[in-house]
């Protein structure tokens, strides 16, 4: 009787064991794919052009110094804005500046536009905004009507040959670049970025 019983509660403790091991994997299966939901939310694919398929076909290498990489040197880059005015990145006036690659189709990018207007008229003397817009994969009419309903005042820069776009690796945007005063890349952020986040990197640029 007292085997039987040792038996019947060794055999109840391996079941248990059994639904709990199982019961955290299958927390641990979902919650990673929730993470990947979270993060796929805050970025959307761009639309591949023929450089970005075939990044050899026409397109020149980075010099070695320079590569869209925390610790490199940003890829220089002279762009026409909305207004006609040439801005190039390399001009920067001792300032850090902020690179944004985004696009008007793009939701996730909508959703952090506004963040950056607010800190584009709070540090906009302290920090450039090289707002590109990867006008090659645009709608520029469409991009146009969006920026003046929404009156951003920060400058947008035009990347109509697409040529900006591969060099900073957007297949996904938005894309953004942290560029100290030096002109290397300190930061990259690929997603929407919160408030919070771009007030925090406003903060840490100018104090």
């Amino acid at each position: 009787m007292g085997n039987r019983l040792f038996w019947r509660n060794l055999l109840i403790a391996v079941v248990i064991l059994g639904a709990v091991a199982g019961s955290i994997w299958a927390s641990g299966g979902q919650n990673a794919s929730e993470q990947k939901a979270s993060e796929s939310d805050r970025s959307t694919p761009a639309q591949e052009s023929e450089s970005q398929t075939n990044p050899q076909k026409g397109a020149k290498g980075p010099n070695r110094d320079q590569r869209a990489a925390e610790g490199f040197q940003a890829p220089d880059f002279t762009l026409k804005t909305l207004k006609g005015d040439e801005v190039t990145l390399s001009e920067a006036g001792g300032k850090p500046t902020l690179i944004n690659l985004w696009a008007s189709w793009c939701p996730p990018c909508k959703v952090e536009m506004p963040h950056i207007q607010e800190a584009y008229e709070k540090y906009g003397e302290q920090v450039n905004f090289r707002m590109v817009n990867l006008t090659s994969l645009d709608d520029k009419e469409k991009m146009k009507q969006y920026v003046k309903k929404e009156k951003f005042t920060f400058p947008i820069l035009l990347d109509e040959s697409g040529e900006v776009g591969e060099k900073y690796q957007a297949f996904s945007i938005p894309q953004t670049y942290i560029v100290n005063e030096k002109g290397e890349v300190i930061q990259k952020i690929t997603g929407a970025m919160t408030e919070e986040q771009l007030q925090e990197i406003m903060k840490e640029l100018t104090s």
